[in-house]
């Protein structure tokens, strides 16, 4: 049944190339292209046996075929293609054709170290083989090829039921679901980073720093983390240094344009939209706005002012990253250096959005007779100026008139309204109200309903201009681990059975400082922020986290039976403080300062959360044919109350590898 699927799959992959059902017979349906030749072949492993459901591809093309049930294939290809052959579990190979017709056997090796490929789980490891939960594992060189802010984002399309949502902006979080919505709140998965929980972001590490990252996808494998791992979770190992190294220092690095693209909508000129005003003014019986009428004084003549708000509101962005990393090690001894900056500039004019974040961390280990000791130090200092009103149209309070996402403005606004205008520093004029301001429209263009009409629309480049949201985030993560030989300890040895004790320590403090600032301005007599509305809001945001392990881990070999268990405790405590400070109205010129208010306001709050917890698991295997892995955590949260603070949170799961059978053989055909 194994390999039918497989036979299925492939079928489905090389729809749209040309293909050669075989039985093993010469009768098999070949279509040739001018120039092409028919070549045959077997593909099989190293005890001569046929691989059937094997995919047989040209090189650089979609054009393929799969092998029968007997391993044959039939290919129309150049006389000079390379073929590229391959099956799962086992090593790629390619074959140059050179003119030649038959092939012969072609053989593949077995891909053991695929297979032996040692997988991180949550305190502990396994082998990809002998997994019993949905673990993915993330090629990390390839995610690293896309350029991100966030490791989050690049694991856009790389995990099978893994969904990423951006709004796009520098810096910001996405949203990341694992196998859909599994929560009535933060659908964010938890990240652990070295054996450390960092909480539902990960913003502020860097992606070089990673060497694995693993994906726990069901409750199987995410149960030893208990509540956290409803959304699941995703583990992340850091570069570490290798023993009897001396010191090597890579460079990598690069710089990137941005660009939003243009020539996507069709949007009419000065010219243009006149006449569609003038039709839909006279269609409805109106007097036709001053703005539009050639014979009006206030005329607005095309040659003069022709805007495009796409060209306007839009300007290449700079992205970059710069990182260095020393590496090496001794006879008992390894050391991993990185220094990291990151920058993206946005496309849009204005305050925002911007990101700068510069990192740096320090990994160490050291052997000592029976014991390993591990440090790592993370410091990651950030930058984000966010856009004034997102695509998510943010709620500005006491903002008077129609507001619109970036796109939406850039498309409404008419081409008859000036981008800049230094007349609109002064309106008082134009707009009695004008009079209560002292900047009004800051020079940004503005509409005037005797010469546009009644647009109740707001200068794009003012919003993003004036209004600042920014935050400056420094955080410090800390941590420390001592793995205990037991058995070495009291001086044995064995060879099939190893225990070992753990203590795992961490420490991590983020400060974060806001800004928000919202000027008073007037551009219309709708659209307008007022000098009661005006404010400038300063916060300050403290985290802290600490967190204690202690696990036992023991692994033993009993002839066909191999037994793998961990228990442990754990201890976390976490604080949250911020106070907040903001200020109405404040004089011109600006000293963004809330003491400069008129009206001044202050506020504080803080929190202390506690989560402790018991763990156990148990993995088991006979002759690595039959597998069942048993999980379970008990939490207990000062989040709840005293009579549901508790929870336990298990799991089972059990896994069968029927090609370790003596009667599963390739030869074998299941419908």
């Amino acid at each position: 049944m194994k390999y039918s699927y497989l036979i299925l799959l492939g079928l489905l992959a090389f729809a749209p190339a040309t293909y050669a059902e075989g039985t093993g017979k010469a009768d098999q349906l070949i279509i040739t292209q001018p120039g092409n030749i028919t070549v045959k072949g077997k593909i099989v492993d190293e005890k001569g046996e046929s691989v059937p459901g094997a995919s047989i591809k040209q090189k650089d093309t979609t054009i393929g075929v799969i092998t029968d049930i007997n391993g044959n294939f039939t290919l129309a290809v150049p006389s000079d293609a390379t073929l590229i052959v391959s099956f799962i579990g086992y090593k790629g190979v390619e074959v140059n054709i050179g003119g030649k017709t038959e092939l012969g056997n072609i053989i593949l090796i077995s891909d053991t170290k695929e297979l032996d490929q040692v997988v991180v789980v949550g305190y502990g490891t396994q082998r990809k083989v002998d997994l019993t939960g949905s673990v993915a594992i993330v090629n990390t060189e390839e995610m690293k090829k896309v350029s991100h802010s966030n490791i989050s984002t690049m694991l856009e399309g790389k995990v099978a039921g893994v969904q990423i949502t951006s709004d796009g902006q520098p810096g910001a979080d996405p949203i990341v679901r694992i196998r859909g919505i599994g929560s009535f709140g933060s659908t964010a998965p938890l990240y652990v980073v070295d054996g450390v929980p960092m909480g539902t972001t990960i913003r502020d590490f860097s992606p070089n720093d990673i060497e694995s990252l693993q994906v726990l996808k069901d409750a199987s494998a995410a149960a030893i983390y208990g509540s956290r791992a409803a959304n699941g979770v995703v583990i992340i190992t850091t570069k570490q240094g290798n023993k009897n190294k001396p010191m090597k220092i890579d460079y990598s690095g690069y710089l990137g344009v941005d660009q939003v693209k243009k020539g996507v909508y069709d949007v009419m000129n000065s010219t243009q939209y006149g006449k569609y005003v003038t039709m839909a003014y006279s269609n409805s019986g109106m007097d036709v706005p001053a703005g539009y009428d050639p014979a009006s004084p206030k005329y607005i003549d095309p040659a003069q002012v022709n805007t495009n708000w796409f060209n306007e509101a839009f300007k290449k962005g700079i992205r970059q990253n710069h990182n260095i990393n020393m590496s090496g090690g001794g006879a008992n001894n390894t050391y991993n250096i990185s220094l990291d900056y990151y920058s993206q500039k946005g496309t849009m004019v204005g305050a925002g959005p911007n990101f700068d974040r510069y990192t740096a961390r320090i990994s160490n280990t050291m052997d000592v007779k029976f014991i390993k000791i591990k440090t790592n130090i993370v410091y990651s200092h950030s930058l984000q100026d966010n856009m004034a009103l997102s695509n998510a149209n943010e709620y500005v309070q006491g903002l008077y008139g129609a507001q619109f996402p970036v796109m939406a403005s850039v498309l409404l606004l008419p081409p008859t309204i000036k981008a800049y205008d230094k007349s609109t520093w002064v309106l008082d004029d134009k707009i009695s109200a004008a009079s209560e301001y002292k900047y009004d429209s800051y020079g940004f263009g503005t509409y005037y309903d005797d010469v546009h009409g009644d647009l109740r629309v707001t200068n794009v480049l003012l919003e993003n201009s004036l209004l600042k949201r920014n935050s400056t985030v420094d955080r410090i993560v800390a941590s420390g681990s001592a793995d205990v030989d037991l058995i070495g300890m009291v001086g044995l040895k064995s060879s099939n059975s190893k225990l070992s004790y753990k203590l795992n320590l961490s420490y991590s403090k983020t400060n974060v400082k806001d800004l928000t600032f919202v000027p008073a301005f007037i551009q219309s007599t709708t659209n307008y922020l007022s000098k009661s509305n005006e404010n400038l809001s300063e916060g300050y945001r403290s985290y802290s986290d600490a967190l204690v392990e202690n696990t036992l881990n023991y692994d033993g070999k009993f002839g066909r039976n191999h037994l793998n268990a961990v228990v442990g405790q754990t201890f976390e405590r976490e604080l949250y403080h911020t106070l907040t400070g903001k200020g109405v109205n404040l004089p011109e010129p600006y000293y963004l300062e809330v003491n400069n208010a008129t009206t001044t306001s202050s506020a504080s709050y803080e929190t202390e959360h506690v989560l402790a917890s018991y763990i156990g698991r148990v993995n088991y295997d006979f002759d690595e044919k039959y597998l069942i892995s048993a999980t379970a955590r008990r939490d207990g949260s000062s989040r709840l109350s005293a009579n549901d603070r508790w929870g336990v949170f298990p799991s089972v799961s059990a896994g069968w590898r029927i090609d370790r059978e003596n009667f599963f053989c390739r030869s074998c055909k299941c419908r």
